[in-house]
């Protein structure tokens, strides 16, 4: 009995060594970056998204043109923003899937966020930012409240942005900001 515990603790003790060892990484996990992901096959598809696109710029850059009180933050005036297809199309996926899947959050029921989902859409962003709404509204009311909530307010007014996207599907609204990266030539 003594020689076969015996056997078991070195036979666990060896295990536990290589364990150790292969699991240590010499390089410091901070150095790591996943892979960016894949564009989804098809980014040009059809989109039912109802949402008016002059009138949501408008309000948005009206906004941001004159600045805004963001609760706990002022913010002071931000550059003028564009319309981005590819922001918009990220937008639309969303509010689809939480429309389908019967969610309401950032990062939907597989862990990802927008960041992966503006990626996805073949977007190279240096910086992004989303804003969503839940209910029967229209584009000056969703503007309206993503104005008056200091979290939202913030993203809205952040000079760093210059192009953004909105899609409403059903009830569900997103609002897709980002920045691409430079190109360095």
């Amino acid at each position: 009995m003594r020689i076969s515990l015996a056997r078991t603790c070195a036979f666990a003790s060896a295990f536990v060594w290589l364990c150790l060892t292969v699991a240590c990484n010499k390089e410091p996990l901070e150095n790591i970056i996943p892979a960016p992901p894949q564009p989804v096959e098809d980014t040009t598809f059809t989109m039912n998204n109802p949402v008016n696109q002059l009138l949501l710029l408008d309000l948005i850059n009206n906004v941001r043109a004159k600045g805004c009180d963001c609760g706990d933050t002022i913010m002071g005036p931000a550059p003028a923003i564009r319309w981005n297809k590819s922001l918009e199309r990220a937008a639309y996926l969303h509010s689809t899937d939480m429309d389908t899947r019967n969610y309401f959050a950032h990062t939907d029921k597989d862990g990802k966020n927008a960041g992966y989902r503006i990626s996805s859409m073949g977007y190279p962003w240096q910086a992004w930012g989303e804003n969503i709404a839940l209910g029967i509204l229209t584009e000056r009311t969703v503007v309206d409240g993503w104005s008056k909530s200091p979290v939202h307010c913030r993203v809205l007014m952040n000079p760093k942005f210059t192009e953004m996207g909105v899609a409403k599907v059903g009830n569900f609204w997103t609002q897709e900001l980002a920045s691409p990266k430079s190109v360095v030539h």
